[in-house]
């Protein structure tokens, strides 16, 4: 199965904008790693808003 949702941990500084803003809360914080991480990407609505609202461009939604 081919990625939908990337998240470069690297990049992650663990601000929660995306986790506050996606629409199917498939988005978490990892209590240990202060990363975001996703629960079931095939619920991924692919709008990008998480991509657009990451300050650090942390997220990349593949389409």
């Amino acid at each position: 199965m081919n990625k939908i949702v990337i998240i470069d941990e690297n990049l992650c500084i663990g601000c929660a904008k995306c986790v506050n803003l996606c629409p199917k809360k498939i988005l978490y914080l990892d209590k240990t790693t202060k990363k975001c991480k996703v629960t079931d990407e095939s619920k991924c609505d692919k709008l990008g808003g998480c991509e657009r609202i990451c300050p650090v461009q942390a997220i990349k939604i593949q389409k």
